[in-house]
C-alpha cells in the first residue's frame, strides 16, 4: 500500500490511542486537527535538514521581465520549491516570492523539494508520525504528558533520520591548506 498524507496521519492518530482515518473530511477530531496540522508540519521538517531524498538540481527558466531594482535576472523557481541550497555558479542571489534574482545571465540550483509521500523513506515517515502524535496528543486526548512523551520520540527519531540520511552523499575530503601545513 503506497504512503499518503491521510495514512500518515491516521498512524499518528493511532500512536495516541485514537482511532484511523480514512479521509481528512471525514469528521471527528482526529480528522479535523490532522488536516490542519500535516501540511505545515510536513513542509516545516521537511526544511530542518538537507535532506538527500529532497534534493533537487534544475537549471532556472529566466523570465522575459526585467526585474525592479538592483538586479539585472529574474528566473522562476521550480515548482515544489521550499529552500535554496546552493547556485551554479556560485554567486550572489535573492529570492521574492516565487523568483530567484541574480546577476548571472544564467542560473543551476540546488534545492529542496516537496516530494510526494509515496516517495518517502521509512525513517522520515516514522519522524513525521512521532511529530504529529506529539502535536496531535493535547487536541485530540487532552493528554500533555502523551505529547511529551511524542514529541521526546520524534527528536530521538529526527537524530537518527538525518544521520541514515547523510548515508547517501559520501564525506567531503579534507583539502590541504597552506595554513594548516605552517603548522
Amino acid at each position: 500500500m503506497a504512503t499518503t498524507d491521510v495514512s500518515i496521519c491516521s498512524n499518528a492518530l493511532l500512536l495516541i490511542g485514537h482511532g484511523t482515518i480514512a479521509s481528512f473530511t471525514e469528521g471527528g477530531a482526529g480528522a479535523e486537527v490532522a488536516s490542519n496540522l500535516y501540511p505545515t508540519t510536513y513542509e516545516n521538517i521537511l526544511s530542518l535538514h538537507r535532506w538527500r531524498f529532497a534534493s533537487a538540481k534544475a537549471q532556472l527558466s529566466q523570465l522575459v521581465a526585467d526585474p525592479l531594482n538592483e538586479w539585472t535576472h529574474a528566473y522562476q523557481l521550480p515548482s515544489g520549491y521550499l529552500v535554496a541550497i546552493k547556485t551554479y555558479p556560485d554567486s550572489d542571489f535573492e529570492i521574492y516570492e516565487d523568483k530567484l534574482y541574480s546577476e548571472q545571465a544564467t542560473v543551476e540550483i540546488d534545492y529542496l523539494f516537496k516530494p510526494s509521500e509515496a516517495r518517502l523513506p521509512a525513517y522520515f515517515i516514522k519522524t513525521l508520525e512521532f511529530a504529529l502524535a506529539a502535536q496531535f496528543a493535547i487536541p485530540v486526548t487532552s493528554n500533555k504528558s502523551t505529547g511529551e512523551l511524542y514529541l521526546n520520540m520524534y527528536l530521538d527519531q529526527l537524530r537518527k533520520a538525518r544521520y541514515m540520511d547523510s548515508q547517501a552523499r559520501p564525506p567531503s575530503a579534507i583539502v590541504d591548506s597552506p595554513f594548516t601545513e605552517v603548522r
